[in-house]
């Protein structure tokens, strides 16, 4: 009953500003602030290189105090390159801290195999030092950090500039990773014309820097740049997580003077969380990394071959319904009460028990959405809209129960029936998404389904009635209008019922088989009667208005019941000419190589009764017409009139 076609995706992006780098003072403060590390915006001096010393002693021992916030400056060592320089102190400063950028939601990318180059490292870079985040990678770009020299009167004697950039992809299955670090050397001024900077990381509880520097030496003069990685190792216990910062910091110095303590420092400002508390579908145990302030996008996709009705279902209610679970409104991961909340929505612990329809979907499953997985799901079914969703040449389409246009779009939840392979498909794919996000117990995640793309289609396809239910990619539909007893020959007579007033069928490429007639329809006490009356011993038939052979119901849940008609078994119901002539037509239409997969057949049957009390038709009248995916439109057969009469005698009709 069920297939699906092709699909396409879509990504979202989140970013975050830089967290500006923390300067080391003398005393071990550092400062901290949300900043985008941008070049000096001073106008710049030209600055002569000058023999100064001669500069006093208790200048260069005192030390000078910061020159602004996030300004770290110490003494030169005596007969240092710099002191040789009249330098008697060296500060190291961010150029600038302009107000930062506010940070904008993203959807967890798909993480890389290793580390990578910045470009490729999946972080998108909006501005000099700002940080962006994906939920399996970070990176910073453009931080900018100015080695500044003064003399004895404070006097700015040089200056350098060293751009750092870093990136890094975290293992969405592992627990090692590595980060990129460049260094490059942008500009120098007056005695700084080369600069020595060496780097390190670091990692806090649950994490260890397995590789903290990234290079070794690191002379730089205009233009050059260093490149190496660091890397970190995290492994969690079984069933725990550890959440924890990544911090950095530099020694920068002239070429030849000696560190000996880090005058630069930093922290990732957002953490990184490793656990052991996500198992892979089949159970088995899968530990990996996030940036855990970025939320997972779980995403459940339903190819062509795919048995993807219950994923349609879901999309059906997170575009239909006002809440838009999972993508309007977040869902919250709850491993514990699965069972409880699906037996609020489908099963006996709701108001409204789910009720299986298997005359209208073989082994019928209630798939629930919001998931019974999340902490917003289990609502009571019988709040619940009830659909039935269906694969045709246009993608998928989803039939509302009962009467579509009384939908509430306010209602909070679906339950779908579908097959039971479909809510298990369904079951393993949300399985996958938390394993691949790495969605653990309390996180909020949100949800992106994709099936296939709906295609050009006739027109009857394309447009479904309101009450119309499926059947092989189209769909039928049933009326009735009401009558005051439902035998009136009898006695006593049958109490107030309906009887039918047309049958609509929309028969798509893809025609299955419908349901065999039973229980008593309108009127079939009165054709019993008149049988034995007339005709004792002659077969009457429960008629299809739509053919079983069309995908006509035949039961009671399936609405079977408003598609028969009492009639002849030789007569309106098979022989030439009858109602099974007109049917064989369109189920050799669509089998024709001509037809094609988007074509169909607007089918339709109309019982033609004396007056309101008839509970018999006295004939039907037959139309159908072929409608191309062009929007074209071809006669199959004329409006065509069958009397309910027995055999080709054109006597004995049934008709009341």
């Amino acid at each position: 009953m069920h297939s699906t076609r092709p699909r396409g995706s879509v990504r979202i992006r989140a970013r975050s500003t830089l967290l500006s780098v923390l300067m080391a003072a003398t005393l071990g403060l550092t400062t901290t602030g949300m900043a985008t590390a941008q070049p000096a915006t001073d106008k710049p001096t030209q600055l002569q290189s000058t023999d100064r010393s001669a500069a006093t002693a208790s200048a260069a021992t005192a030390g000078v105090a910061p020159r602004t916030s996030g300004e770290h400056c110490e003494a030169t060592a005596p007969d240092s390159k710099e002191r040789r320089k009249g330098a008697v102190e060296a500060c190291l400063t961010i150029a600038s801290s302009p107000r930062p950028a506010a940070a904008q939601p993203r959807a967890a990318a798909q993480p890389a195999a290793a580390a990578q180059s910045l470009a490729g490292a999946g972080c998108a870079v909006s501005g000099l030092g700002n940080y962006s985040y994906e939920r399996f990678s970070y990176c910073v770009s453009g931080l900018n950090v100015l080695y500044i020299l003064r003399d004895g009167n404070g006097a700015e004697i040089g200056r350098g500039t060293l751009e750092v950039s870093t990136s890094a992809s975290l293992p969405a299955s592992g627990t090692t990773w590595s980060e990129q670090v460049t260094t490059k050397m942008t500009s120098a001024q007056g005695d700084v014309t080369a600069l020595t900077a060496k780097f390190r990381a670091a990692c806090g509880t649950g994490c260890k820097a397995t590789k903290a520097a990234p290079w070794f030496g690191g002379n730089l003069t205009v233009g050059q740049s260093l490149t190496g990685t660091v890397s970190y190792s995290s492994t969690p216990a079984a069933g725990a997580v550890s959440e924890f910062d990544t911090s950095y910091q530099m020694y920068v110095t002239m070429p030849g003077a000696t560190i000996t303590d880090p005058n630069a420092s930093w922290t990732n400002p957002r953490k990184i969380r490793c656990d052991d508390a996500v198992a892979d579908p089949a159970g088995t145990p899968s530990p990996g990394c996030v940036i855990p302030s970025v939320m997972a996008l779980v995403e459940m996709n339903a190819q062509g071959s795919d048995p993807g009705g219950a994923v349609a279902a879901y999309q059906w209610a997170q575009q239909h319904l006002n809440d838009g679970w999972g993508k309007a409104k977040p869902l919250t991961r709850q491993k514990s009460g699965t069972a409880d909340r699906s037996g609020r929505t489908c099963g006996s612990a709701g108001t409204e028990p789910f009720d299986a329809n298997t005359d209208l979907v073989d082994t019928d499953t209630c798939a629930e959405f919001p998931f019974a997985e999340v902490k917003e799901g289990g609502i009571d079914g019988a709040r619940c809209v009830e659909v039935i969703p269906n694969a045709s040449s246009g993608g998928w389409d989803t039939y509302v129960l009962g009467n579509s246009l009384d939908l509430d779009p306010a209602a909070p939840c679906v339950r779908a029936h579908v097959p039971a392979k479909e809510k298990q498909f369904a079951d393993g794919k949300l399985a996958e998404g938390f394993q691949s996000q790495r969605v653990i117990d309390a996180d909020q995640f949100k949800v992106e389904f994709t099936t296939p793309a709906g295609a050009p289609q006739a027109a009857c396809l394309a447009n479904l009635p309101a009450g119309a239910l499926p059947k092989g990619d189209g769909w039928y539909q049933n009326t009735t209008e009401p009558v005051a007893h439902v035998n009136k020959t009898t006695t006593p007579k049958g109490g107030a019922g309906t009887r039918p007033t047309k049958a609509t069928a929309c028969l798509g490429k893809n025609v299955v088989e419908g349901k065999h007639a039973g229980g008593d329809p309108t009127g079939w006490q009165d054709a019993k009667k008149f049988r034995d009356d007339y005709s004792s011993g002659t077969d009457l038939a429960r008629c299809h208005l739509i053919a079983n052979i069309l995908g006509g119901p035949g039961k009671v849940r399936d609405g079977g019941q408003n598609n028969l008609v009492p009639c002849w078994q030789v007569g309106m119901n098979t022989g030439t000419p009858s109602m099974r002539s007109f049917e064989y037509q369109a189920q050799e239409e669509v089998k024709k190589s001509s037809f094609g997969a988007n074509d169909a057949i607007l089918y339709q049957v109309t019982p033609v009764f004396r007056d309101a009390t008839s509970t018999i038709p006295v004939g039907v009248t037959m139309t159908a017409n072929i409608e191309r995916a062009n929007g074209t439109t071809e006669l199959l057969f004329p409006n065509v009139y069958v009397p309910n009469t027995l055999k080709d005698t054109g006597t004995l009709n049934l008709g009341n």
